[in-house]
């Protein structure tokens, strides 16, 4: 089994969920017939009822950076909360996002103002 099939298959696995989750697949490559192998394993896990996207740049500026910046920009990646980044070579645990994003937990202060003297916990 190729890397590139491991890893998508690791992301579109994790416990989380699905209403909640969309994998992007971030392809660079120059190469058309690996292009054409990374799209069909995406379109697989689509068939499957996965939210998965592939994003493929033409102009590839900024390398990694750049494709992660241009991928962040997408109006689409604002309807979700958190974002986890994996390389190519990366295959989470299906309990991963469980594991992990517990611990961003955000808390709220109201500002004091000239009336109070502290801050307050919302």
């Amino acid at each position: 089994m190729k890397v590139y099939s491991q890893s998508i298959g690791a992301a579109c696995q994790l416990d989380w969920p699905k209403d909640r989750i969309l994998v992007q697949v971030l392809d660079d490559s120059d190469d058309p017939s690996l292009q054409m192998l990374i799209k069909d394993e995406v379109s697989s896990w689509k068939e499957k009822g996965v939210n998965i996207v592939y994003r493929h740049r033409l102009i590839r500026t900024g390398y990694k950076a750049g494709n992660l910046k241009s991928a962040m920009s997408c109006e689409y990646v604002k309807n979700y909360e958190f974002v986890a980044i994996f390389d190519a070579d990366f295959q989470p645990n299906p309990d991963y996002l469980m594991q992990t994003i517990p611990h961003f937990k955000v808390s709220i202060i109201n500002k004091p103002n000239k009336d109070k003297e502290k801050f307050s916990p919302v």
